[in-house]
């Protein structure tokens, strides 16, 4: 199997040749490495090559204007404004905490302009990806989802709450918007050619607890959801969800929207990689697991090892497992660690 047969085959839970790989590179310090080359901004055909360098079976590509990534670089400390009207202080690589967002009332949205989705640098970076893709790799273009958008770029979570009791209508009337949106710009994705599948991310909880009732998340969010999934789904392509932190209230909900996948099984927040295996089994693709916080950042080489055998162990089993760090690739992980997690998975990863 070449990597994208590999991928698409987990995925939809089936069984490859070994386990593949299908994490987020978000390490200069790799891409230095590795390839000799540190970007400015987040470019596609470079971490294209460098996915492909190392081993690994998928590359995760945004859509421009997935907010928090720059579309032009900018100094450290400058404060800036994307198209979505998102304010950003530049404090990072490759995605951006804002600092304000445009909605802050009704008025607000009635003024309000959502981007264009057929702009004609929309699809740039997946353009650019998949002109480098010679590697065969398996082409995951990203989204936010529509939670993500209201709590932290289109509105502040305060703004949000309010919302919700006091305009819950106007929440409604924003997800049906940003929906269109998503869906017009997957549209134009698949038309291109050579996407794969499709990956939301959507973080609903921190390491402790959801971020929202379940019953609000139930009303306001998985609607929308799962009109992305199921309009993913009709485009013929198969559908990850990114979604940090402890979610076990609502993955029963999340899973019947219709997604293949669930990254990224965060260990640090209780996400047992044998329940989701279990409980799922045929129905859903757990990716992940391999713990990005301590193992892959502070443990040994052996440690890492240990670990992925551990994951491996647990969900390697019939199939519909991708192995993948808890979040990503990141600066904080020693190279010798990141080599250890490759090598250990094409050791052990083997049907």
């Amino acid at each position: 199997m070449n990597s994208r047969e590999r991928f698409l085959t987990a995925l939809t839970c089936g069984v490859p040749d070994r386990v593949p790989f299908g994490d987020y590179l978000f390490s200069r310090k790799l891409l230095k490495k590795v390839l000799n080359h540190e970007p400015q901004l987040y470019e596609a055909d470079a971490q294209v090559r460098l996915a492909t360098k190392l081993g690994l079976d998928c590359m995760w590509i945004p859509i421009n204007g997935f907010c928090g990534t720059e579309e032009e670089w900018h100094p450290d400390g400058t404060t800036y404004m994307d198209e979505w009207g998102v304010t950003y202080v530049k404090n990072g690589w490759p995605i951006m905490v804002q600092t304000d967002s445009p909605v802050k009332s009704r008025e607000d949205w009635g003024r309000y302009r959502m981007p264009l989705p057929g702009a004609p640098h929309r699809l740039k970076m997946l353009k650019e990806g998949i002109k480098a893709n010679d590697g065969d790799l398996a082409i995951i273009a990203g989204v936010l989802g529509p939670f993500t958008m209201m709590y932290w770029y289109l509105m502040d979570l305060e703004t949000l709450s309010v919302t919700l009791y006091d305009d819950p209508a106007l929440v409604h009337e924003m997800n049906e918007a940003y929906v269109k949106w998503v869906l017009e710009v997957c549209g134009l994705a698949v038309g291109r050619g050579c996407v794969d599948a499709f990956s939301i991310s959507d973080d609903w909880g921190s390491t402790q607890s959801l971020l929202m009732s379940p019953s609000h998340l139930r009303e306001f969010f998985i609607p929308p959801f799962r009109a992305i999934v199921q309009g993913m789904r009709k485009l013929g392509k198969p559908v990850i969800m990114h979604n940090d932190g402890k979610i076990w209230d609502v993955l029963d909900d999340l899973v019947d929207t219709g997604i293949n996948g669930f990254h990224p099984v965060e260990r640090a927040a209780g996400m047992d990689l044998s329940k989701v295996k279990e409980r799922y089994v045929g129905r859903l693709c757990p990716l992940g697991n391999v713990d990005n916080k301590y193992t892959m950042s502070t443990g040994t080489p052996d440690d890492v090892e240990n670990e992925v055998r551990d994951c491996l162990k647990i969900a390697k089993p019939g199939g519909g497992y991708i192995l993948s760090t808890d979040h990503s690739i990141h600066d904080g992980m020693p190279y010798d660690n990141v080599m250890a997690y490759i090598d250990a998975g094409k050791k052990y990863g083997k049907y």
